[in-house]
Protein backbone atom coordinates (compact mmCIF):
# COMPACT_ATOMS: atom_id res chain seq x y z
CA UNK A 1 0.00 0.00 0.00
CA UNK A 2 1.13 3.50 -0.76
CA UNK A 3 2.11 5.82 2.09
CA UNK A 4 1.93 9.60 1.98
CA UNK A 5 5.73 9.76 2.10
CA UNK A 6 5.92 7.55 -1.02
CA UNK A 7 3.54 9.92 -2.77
CA UNK A 8 5.66 12.92 -1.72
CA UNK A 9 8.85 11.35 -3.07
CA UNK A 10 7.10 10.37 -6.33
CA UNK A 11 5.88 13.97 -6.70
CA UNK A 12 9.43 15.25 -6.14
CA UNK A 13 10.76 12.80 -8.73
CA UNK A 14 8.08 14.02 -11.13
CA UNK A 15 9.51 17.53 -10.73
CA UNK A 16 12.97 16.27 -11.68
CA UNK A 17 14.49 16.70 -8.21
CA UNK A 18 18.02 15.31 -8.15
CA UNK A 19 19.10 16.28 -4.62
CA UNK A 20 17.43 16.92 -1.28
CA UNK A 21 19.43 18.68 1.43
CA UNK A 22 18.16 17.44 4.77
CA UNK A 23 18.58 16.83 8.44
CA UNK A 24 16.87 13.70 9.76
CA UNK A 25 14.32 13.80 12.54
CA UNK A 26 11.43 11.79 13.89
CA UNK A 27 8.84 13.65 11.83
CA UNK A 28 10.55 13.04 8.48
CA UNK A 29 11.77 9.45 8.95
CA UNK A 30 9.03 8.11 6.67
CA UNK A 31 10.15 10.47 3.90
CA UNK A 32 13.77 9.42 4.39
CA UNK A 33 12.69 5.77 4.19
CA UNK A 34 10.82 6.45 0.94
CA UNK A 35 13.88 8.27 -0.44
CA UNK A 36 15.92 5.06 -0.01
CA UNK A 37 13.94 3.58 -2.90
CA UNK A 38 14.28 6.71 -5.03
CA UNK A 39 16.80 8.00 -7.52
CA UNK A 40 16.92 11.31 -5.58
CA UNK A 41 20.24 11.76 -3.77
CA UNK A 42 19.98 12.69 -0.09
CA UNK A 43 22.62 15.13 1.16
CA UNK A 44 22.70 15.12 4.97
CA UNK A 45 23.65 18.29 6.79
CA UNK A 46 24.44 19.01 10.43
CA UNK A 47 22.08 21.97 10.73
CA UNK A 48 18.80 22.99 9.10
CA UNK A 49 20.22 26.37 8.14
CA UNK A 50 22.95 24.67 6.11
CA UNK A 51 20.33 22.58 4.30
CA UNK A 52 18.40 25.75 3.47
CA UNK A 53 21.46 27.61 2.17
CA UNK A 54 22.51 24.60 0.08
CA UNK A 55 19.03 24.36 -1.48
CA UNK A 56 18.94 28.11 -2.17
CA UNK A 57 22.38 28.05 -3.76
CA UNK A 58 21.42 25.03 -5.87
CA UNK A 59 18.42 27.05 -7.08
CA UNK A 60 20.61 30.05 -7.85
CA UNK A 61 23.14 28.01 -9.83
CA UNK A 62 20.70 25.84 -11.79
CA UNK A 63 17.59 28.03 -12.05
CA UNK A 64 15.58 25.07 -10.75
CA UNK A 65 14.17 24.92 -7.26
CA UNK A 66 16.52 23.43 -4.70
CA UNK A 67 14.82 21.26 -2.07
CA UNK A 68 15.49 21.04 1.66
CA UNK A 69 13.82 18.89 4.30
CA UNK A 70 13.80 19.58 8.04
CA UNK A 71 12.04 18.60 11.23
CA UNK A 72 9.33 20.45 13.14
CA UNK A 73 9.35 23.47 15.46
CA UNK A 74 12.83 24.83 16.17
CA UNK A 75 14.25 22.83 13.28
CA UNK A 76 11.84 24.42 10.84
CA UNK A 77 12.49 27.87 12.33
CA UNK A 78 16.18 27.42 11.52
CA UNK A 79 15.21 27.81 7.84
CA UNK A 80 14.14 31.44 8.24
CA UNK A 81 17.57 32.92 7.44
CA UNK A 82 17.95 30.73 4.35
CA UNK A 83 14.39 31.62 3.27
CA UNK A 84 15.18 35.33 3.59
CA UNK A 85 18.43 34.82 1.65
CA UNK A 86 16.59 33.01 -1.16
CA UNK A 87 13.75 35.55 -1.18
CA UNK A 88 16.05 38.58 -1.35
CA UNK A 89 18.31 36.93 -3.93
CA UNK A 90 15.48 35.61 -6.15
CA UNK A 91 16.52 31.97 -5.74
CA UNK A 92 13.96 29.20 -6.33
CA UNK A 93 13.71 26.88 -3.35
CA UNK A 94 11.14 24.45 -1.96
CA UNK A 95 11.31 23.82 1.78
CA UNK A 96 9.55 20.81 3.29
CA UNK A 97 9.20 20.84 7.06
CA UNK A 98 8.08 18.00 9.28
CA UNK A 99 5.19 18.25 11.69
CA UNK A 100 3.45 15.98 14.15
CA UNK A 101 0.40 14.16 12.90
CA UNK A 102 -2.47 16.62 12.69
CA UNK A 103 -5.16 14.49 14.31
CA UNK A 104 -3.21 12.77 17.05
CA UNK A 105 -0.34 14.07 19.07
CA UNK A 106 0.53 12.43 22.39
CA UNK A 107 2.83 15.29 23.30
CA UNK A 108 0.09 17.89 22.75
CA UNK A 109 1.60 21.15 21.49
CA UNK A 110 5.25 20.43 22.39
CA UNK A 111 7.59 21.87 19.73
CA UNK A 112 4.71 22.75 17.41
CA UNK A 113 5.16 26.14 15.76
CA UNK A 114 2.83 27.67 13.18
CA UNK A 115 5.55 27.52 10.54
CA UNK A 116 3.14 28.41 7.73
CA UNK A 117 2.29 31.78 9.36
CA UNK A 118 5.93 32.33 10.37
CA UNK A 119 7.25 31.80 6.83
CA UNK A 120 4.50 33.64 4.97
CA UNK A 121 6.44 36.99 4.80
CA UNK A 122 9.61 35.20 3.62
CA UNK A 123 8.08 33.02 0.89
CA UNK A 124 5.92 33.29 -2.20
CA UNK A 125 3.75 30.42 -1.00
CA UNK A 126 3.34 28.75 2.41
CA UNK A 127 1.07 25.71 2.64
CA UNK A 128 0.04 23.01 5.08
CA UNK A 129 -0.43 19.52 3.66
CA UNK A 130 -3.64 18.25 5.24
CA UNK A 131 -4.15 15.00 3.32
CA UNK A 132 -1.97 12.64 1.37
CA UNK A 133 -4.25 12.97 -1.66
CA UNK A 134 -3.33 16.67 -1.97
CA UNK A 135 0.44 16.04 -2.09
CA UNK A 136 0.93 15.85 -5.89
CA UNK A 137 -0.97 19.08 -6.49
CA UNK A 138 0.69 20.98 -3.63
CA UNK A 139 4.18 19.88 -4.69
CA UNK A 140 3.49 20.83 -8.32
CA UNK A 141 2.16 24.24 -7.21
CA UNK A 142 5.18 24.85 -4.96
CA UNK A 143 7.63 24.22 -7.81
CA UNK A 144 5.60 26.28 -10.27
CA UNK A 145 5.35 29.26 -7.91
CA UNK A 146 9.01 29.03 -6.77
CA UNK A 147 10.33 29.08 -10.34
CA UNK A 148 7.94 31.46 -12.11
CA UNK A 149 8.43 35.21 -12.62
CA UNK A 150 10.82 36.37 -9.90
CA UNK A 151 12.03 33.14 -8.28
CA UNK A 152 11.65 32.82 -4.51
CA UNK A 153 11.22 30.15 -1.84
CA UNK A 154 8.04 28.20 -1.08
CA UNK A 155 7.34 26.05 1.96
CA UNK A 156 5.12 23.04 2.59
CA UNK A 157 4.54 21.93 6.15
CA UNK A 158 4.07 18.18 6.04
CA UNK A 159 2.62 16.27 9.01
CA UNK A 160 3.48 12.62 9.48
CA UNK A 161 1.45 10.86 6.84
CA UNK A 162 2.83 7.40 7.37
CA UNK A 163 -0.35 5.33 7.49
CA UNK A 164 -0.86 3.24 4.38
CA UNK A 165 -3.54 4.79 2.21
CA UNK A 166 -6.31 3.16 0.27
CA UNK A 167 -5.20 2.62 -3.31
CA UNK A 168 -5.78 5.72 -5.36
CA UNK A 169 -5.00 6.81 -8.85
CA UNK A 170 -1.85 8.86 -8.60
CA UNK A 171 -1.94 11.25 -11.48
CA UNK A 172 0.48 14.10 -11.25
CA UNK A 173 -0.58 17.48 -12.63
CA UNK A 174 1.15 18.09 -15.93
CA UNK A 175 3.63 20.91 -15.79
CA UNK A 176 3.20 23.79 -18.18
CA UNK A 177 5.64 25.09 -20.76
CA UNK A 178 5.74 28.44 -18.94
CA UNK A 179 7.30 26.77 -15.90
CA UNK A 180 10.36 25.81 -17.91
CA UNK A 181 9.96 22.06 -17.98
CA UNK A 182 9.17 21.66 -21.67
CA UNK A 183 5.50 20.74 -21.33
CA UNK A 184 5.96 17.10 -20.34
CA UNK A 185 5.06 15.63 -16.99
CA UNK A 186 8.66 14.87 -16.09
CA UNK A 187 11.93 16.74 -16.31
CA UNK A 188 15.38 15.28 -16.38
CA UNK A 189 17.67 16.17 -13.52
CA UNK A 190 20.25 18.92 -14.18
CA UNK A 191 23.93 18.19 -13.93
CA UNK A 192 25.49 20.30 -11.16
Amino acid sequence: MTKGSDLLVAALENEGVAYIFAIPGEENLDVLDSLRRSRIKLVLTRHEQAAGFMAATYGRLTGRAGVCLTTLGPGALNLTTAAAYAHLGAMPMVMITGQKAIRSSRQARFQIVDIVATMRPLTKMATQIVSAQSIPTLVRDAFRVAQQERPAPCISNCPRISRPMKPLRTSFPACRRASGCGGGGHRSAPQP
